[in-house]
This record gives C-alpha cells, sequence and structure tokens, in this order.
C-alpha cells in the first residue's frame, strides 16, 4: 500500500520534519534540536536521505547539522547563506562550527529536489521568497508544499506575513497550489509576525500545526494558537472526540500524518513515528 507518512517533531522552539514518500523516497525539512527529540537519533535506522532541506539559516532550524551531515544524502536545498552574516544566522555560544558546515554543505552538495518527483499523484514544490532582507534571514525561508491524492500539507519555515502576501501576488503557480490546502505547518513557531490573514483566507486550512516550546520568558510572543483556531476549518485527529483546529508541539507532543491512496487523513498526535 502507497501511503505519504508525515512527521512533525517535538524539538520545542524549532523545526524537524521527516516524511516518507509513497515511492520511499526521504525528505526532512530543518534538523532544528531539543529535549524530546533529537534528529539524528531519530533517523539513525534511516540509512540515507532522498532530500535534505534547511528553510533557512536560523540555528533553531538546523542545530543538529553537524551530526546530521554525516549521514548519506543525495540532495540539499537550502536558501543562499553568503548574503547572511554569521551574526545574523547564529546568535548562541557554539554555533559557529554548526554556521560553517551549513556554509560547506551548500557549496559541496548539490539541489536536486526533482529526485522526489513521482508518477504517483505525490508533489513536492519548493518556492523561494520574492524578497529577501539580508538582515533577516527568516525572510529568506523557502515555501515547501508536500500533496498526495488531494491533500495538501504546506511549510514555510519562518516567513513573515509580507513574504507571504509577496507569494500571494506574484505567483500564480503558488496560489492554485495552495488552494484548499489541508494542513498548514505555521510559520515561526507561531508567532504574531508570521500570521497572514490574505494567506488563511485564501486557503482556509482544516488543521494548522505550530512547532513551538512552553510559553517561557523567551517564547512569550508565541501567543497566535487562537488567531489561527479562528480561521481553521477543523478535522479528525486519533484520540479526540470532537474536530481540533490547532496542534501545538508544546501540548499534543510529535505529531504524525498519513495520507492513504484513496486520500484518506489520519492525524496521530503524541507519537514519533508509526510503520
Amino acid at each position: 500500500m502507497h501511503e505519504l507518512k508525515v512527521a512533525f517533531l517535538n524539538v520545542g522552539h524549532g523545526d524537524f520534519v521527516y516524511a516518507v514518500t509513497p515511492n520511499g523516497a526521504t525528505l526532512v525539512i530543518d534538523v532544528g534540536t531539543g529535549d524530546q527529540v533529537v534528529p539524528s537519533t531519530f533517523l539513525r535506522n534511516v540509512p540515507k536521505i532522498s532530500e535534505l532541506q534547511i528553510s533557512h539559516p536560523h540555528t533553531d532550524h538546523f542545530d543538529d547539522i553537524v551530526a546530521i551531515s554525516k549521514k548519506p544524502f543525495l540532495s540539499f536545498t537550502c536558501p543562499d547563506v553568503a548574503g547572511f552574516s554569521d551574526k545574523a544566522i547564529g546568535w548562541k555560544k557554539g554555533d559557529q562550527c554548526k554556521i560553517d558546515i551549513l556554509r560547506q554543505l551548500q557549496q559541496s552538495k548539490p539541489s536536486l529536489p526533482f529526485l522526489l518527483r513521482e508518477p504517483n499523484g505525490f508533489l513536492y514544490k519548493v518556492w523561494p521568497p520574492a524578497h529577501v532582507d539580508p538582515d533577516d534571514p527568516n525572510t529568506a525561508s523557502l515555501v515547501t508544499i508536500l500533496s498526495y491524492q488531494g491533500v495538501t500539507i504546506l511549510c514555510g519555515g519562518d516567513l513573515p506575513a509580507k513574504g507571504w502576501e509577496s507569494l500571494l501576488t506574484t505567483r500564480k503557480d503558488f496560489v492554485a497550489a495552495t488552494a484548499g490546502t489541508t494542513i498548514f505547518k505555521v510559520p515561526h513557531h507561531g508567532r504574531a509576525d508570521g500570521c497572514c490573514e490574505s494567506l488563511l483566507s485564501w486557503m482556509v486550512p482544516k488543521l494548522c500545526i505550530i512547532s513551538d516550546k512552553p510559553l517561557e520568558q523567551d517564547n512569550k510572543n508565541t501567543a497566535a494558537t487562537k488567531w489561527y483556531e479562528e480561521r481553521s476549518l477543523g478535522c479528525d485527529v486519533v484520540g479526540y472526540a470532537g474536530k481540533r483546529k490547532v496542534l501545538t508541539t508544546r501540548n499534543d507532543g510529535s505529531v504524525f500524518i498519513s495520507i492513504g491512496e484513496q486520500g484518506t487523513v489520519h492525524i496521530y498526535p503524541h507519537t514519533e513515528w508509526k510503520n
């Protein structure tokens, strides 16, 4: 049985998405790390990665890059990091080695996203933002769509609202591809600067997923959960009697999604992976 499997892993304030396509290709989007899940540990039994994507050069999206870089992967996709200073990319002690590895990978590894093209209705499509601020790597966030059997999952790194607005007004293919988005991986960990009214009004997702950590002092701006709930339709989630509109890794742990050949969607919170 062919199915698309996607996991949004609980790495706290960061992102780590792992997917296996219907034909068995493996895709990783971002390798942020946390107390609950470490990407290189999670992927220890995965022999190779078909496509490794870093949505944008902020260290909470590539914290585990040193260990991950030792694993075989065929394609590496990342926005151009040459235009960003090390200071703009990382802000913690010890980030320099990670930044160096990211720069080396972009210079040495080819970007071959076409490797994930499959003749079975599966689509992997990446859009770069129209405008990038060299002082703000968030504005370089890649926007990614995973689609299978009429079910669409949209991910957008930490792209601010202005970036979404620009894509909506300049890319007709983006507008067409996002119509009726089923699951929206919310940008910037649910912070208000990623909330784009015109985007949510256009696609009206069934479910929004936010990767965040407890609302501590350094994460106090992550407070848009209600905003997304008011703009989502809701869908069935395993273990819940009513429909859910928003899941957060903070409250719901890692989230696993399977999409079957008939477009049937199963969503399992509080889990790591299901074969």
